[in-house]
């Protein structure tokens, strides 16, 4: 009995007690709602086809949610990563249709442009000492502009829209190997390695006492700014990712690309667990999180809920992590003054 109450407390309890295993719980709950309230609708939301379609909607935000959630941690805030994702899916359309450059180098160029206005956010925060809210805000609104400027060069006016024809390019954004598409592969692999990196690597060490408590950081004798530098960079770059996914779904480089897609990193992590105020959290809770949003919003339209309703009911789930995270961060404040 002994061995047994000690392998549940060693083992058993610890994984229940994670804040994943909550989430995971959820969304089955989630799922077990949607599969009823769908066969009452005379539909069906339980099958193979439909968890392809939610794993293969979540690759875009991805890749904005694993550079939102290494900035949370740490403890700072990217509002300008969509503004530069769009960004970067115009210089791979200009590069491929107006450059004439293979698609490698036009998304090395993309990704590039993306990482340079990544190091001008660490600028600004770390140098400038602006609050990221501040600084990224006010890039996202210099990239805007700059795309702006770019989408008009050779042109009578702006191009909203930038079209390109490449195979290589759009096998990646809507081929597939052995049923699984090739977004999803992508996808999967780089929350492996980031979920590595954040919590095995001395880096994510780092980045998580950056977070939790900068004092102890500093006198462990972290250097914030290249972590900072290097945090700023990945979230631009990830940004540019995703931009690049989605030109190549679309085949064109969009002004408006991931307007959609503005918060749903940040909503995604926060509700996977990674605290606002940092040093909490890791990819696997964000990319659970990831999967409850997108879940929540196709099976809501597979029961014929009115969209504009998705997006309130989107709103409330962010509040409530909101909220949830304030509480714990108010008790941990309280515990630490005892």
């Amino acid at each position: 009995m002994k061995q047994q109450d000690s392998f549940f407390q060693k083992r058993i309890k610890p994984i229940i007690q994670h804040k994943v295993f909550t989430l995971v719980c959820l969304y089955i709950a989630m799922v077990l709602i949607f599969t009823v309230w769908a066969a009452l609708r005379g539909t069906s939301f339980l099958k193979v086809a439909i968890f392809r379609n939610i794993l293969n909607s979540l690759v875009v935000s991805s890749f904005l949610t694993m550079g939102a959630g290494c900035l949370l941690i740490a403890g700072h805030l990217d509002l300008s990563q969509a503004a530069i994702g769009a960004f970067g899916s115009m210089v791979l359309a200009s590069a491929i249709k107006g450059w004439g450059l293979p698609w490698f180098l036009g998304v090395i160029i993309a990704l590039a442009l993306c990482a340079v206005f990544g190091a001008l956010n660490a600028l600004l925060v770390s140098k400038l000492h602006f609050p990221s809210f501040i600084g990224t805000l006010a890039m996202a609104s210099m990239v805007k502009g700059l795309m702006y400027l770019f989408s008009s060069l050779g042109n009578n006016g702006i191009a909203s829209n930038i079209n390109f024809v490449d195979k290589t390019v759009t096998f990646i954004g809507t081929g597939a190997v052995g049923g699984i598409p090739v977004g999803v592969i992508i996808m999967l692999i780089f929350f492996i390695i980031y979920g590595l990196i954040i919590s095995k690597s001395t880096f994510g060490m780092k980045v998580t006492l950056m977070g939790g408590s900068p004092v102890a950081a500093t006198l462990a004798g972290i250097n914030a700014n290249t972590i900072m530098l290097i945090l700023f960079i990945n979230s631009a770059v990830m940004g540019g990712v995703a931009g690049i996914f989605n030109a190549a779904r679309l085949s064109q480089g969009a002004l408006n690309a991931l307007t959609t897609n503005q918060f749903t990193g940040l909503t995604a992590a926060i509700l996977g667990g990674i605290s606002f105020g940092g040093g909490v959290g890791g990819m696997g809770g964000a990319f659970v999180g990831l999967l409850i949003l997108n879940t929540f919003q196709i099976g809501m339209g597979i029961v014929g809920v009115n969209p504009f309703w998705v997006n309130v009911f989107s709103g409330l789930l962010l509040l409530i992590a909101l909220s949830f995270d304030f509480l714990a961060q108010q008790r941990q404040k309280r515990s630490l003054a005892h």
